[in-house]
């Protein structure tokens, strides 16, 4: 399998993995006769014997069209960890043309989710479009010892210091809807008012769940199935997150384990918080789900995925409408691309 970079593109592909077969004997896969080359001309000086070819999204909007030709029986995937908000496929050149996907969406041909859900046997269980989640939970108030020591309301982790404009209103209309509780957002990170243990950055997260009911994640973009380690974080404490992204969480969370800021107005929200927060026994409900699973983060590498669909592969797929499956708003995104383009 080529992975594939612009000819006069020096720096090489966005992660450098071993070229070779070592990944695939590493991670002991069950098909391990895949092999990684980042040269185009490793097979008798022409691509077109290569079986696959794997192109990232940061090329594909850099480059328009690809002035390549292709075996009857080459496969085309699609690569991308980046959201599809933030790297929309424009151009009509990428209909037909992709065979196979591998991303972060869960509808993709090999689909590469940050993070994973194991049940109570340790058996994986998603994250997957229409997950099964266990209705009736078992609640036991063990986690009350923890939810008595907690005296303030929400916390935010800030990575950077420079919010996203989208996010600005939100979080000035919040603070104050706090306020109006006698409550408070106190913001972690460099830039805000809270500083985070010197140690490690994962005191931080064991500081907010010592002491705060909700942490609030402003995920990086709203696109479809797109979550980051943030979530991650938070589902490994005990602590409510409040998630601002997605409208749609039922693939990775638990019905009754979070507070989706979209589903309220902030009225309702504030009511929300004030209200758990004087009654720590219906807040600990929010938990039940840790007593039927649990959360840890999913390897970055993951090729025995990749290999073992390349070698199952029964016949030629082509996504003939491949940007709207990227991103179903893509007309929209590209329009506000182009414009911002134009203007700056």
């Amino acid at each position: 399998m080529l992975f594939w970079t612009p000819q006069h593109q020096n720096k090489p592909y966005k992660t450098k993995w071993p070229q070779g077969q070592s990944v695939f004997i590493k991670q002991k896969c069950q098909y391990i006769n895949c092999y990684i080359t980042y040269d185009k001309h490793f097979l008798s000086e022409d691509h077109r014997y290569l079986d696959a070819v794997i192109f990232n999204a940061r090329d594909v909007i850099t480059y328009p069209e690809l002035n390549l030709t292709r075996s009857q029986n080459q496969i085309y995937i699609f690569h991308s960890m980046d959201s599809s908000e933030n790297f929309p496929i424009c151009n009509s050149f990428y209909d037909n043309f992709f065979n196979y996907t591998w991303t972060y969406k869960l509808n993709s041909d090999i689909p590469d989710p940050l993070l994973n859900i194991f049940d109570a046997n340790n058996t994986l269980v998603g994250p997957k479009r229409n997950m099964n989640w266990i209705i009736n939970m078992t609640h036991n108030e063990r986690v009350l010892r923890k939810v008595k020591e907690k005296k303030n309301a929400v916390a935010w982790m800030s990575t950077k210091c420079k919010t996203k404009v989208k996010y600005e209103d939100f979080l000035r209309e919040f603070a104050k809807e706090l306020k109006g509780y006698n409550h408070t957002l106190d913001i972690f990170g460099a830039c805000g008012n809270k500083k985070c243990p010197e140690s490690r950055k994962t005191n931080c997260y064991t500081t907010i769940e010592r002491n705060y009911f909700f942490i609030l994640i402003l995920e990086d973009s709203y696109a479809e199935d797109y979550v980051t380690a943030k979530l991650v974080k938070a589902m490994t404490h005990v602590t409510i997150p409040i998630i601002l992204g997605s409208s749609n969480y039922n693939s990775f969370l638990p019905p009754g384990s979070y507070i989706n800021a979209q589903s309220y107005d902030m009225k309702k929200m504030g009511a929300i918080i004030d209200y758990l927060i004087r009654y720590p026994t219906t807040y600990s409900y929010f938990f039940d789900w840790k007593n039927h699973y649990y959360y840890t983060v999913r390897p970055r590498l993951r090729f025995c995925d990749v290999c073992e669909k390349l070698n199952r592969a029964n016949g030629t797929n082509v996504y003939t409408e491949f940007r709207k499956w990227w991103n179903p708003d893509f007309r929209d995104t590209c329009q506000q691309l182009k414009y911002r383009n134009t203007f700056t």
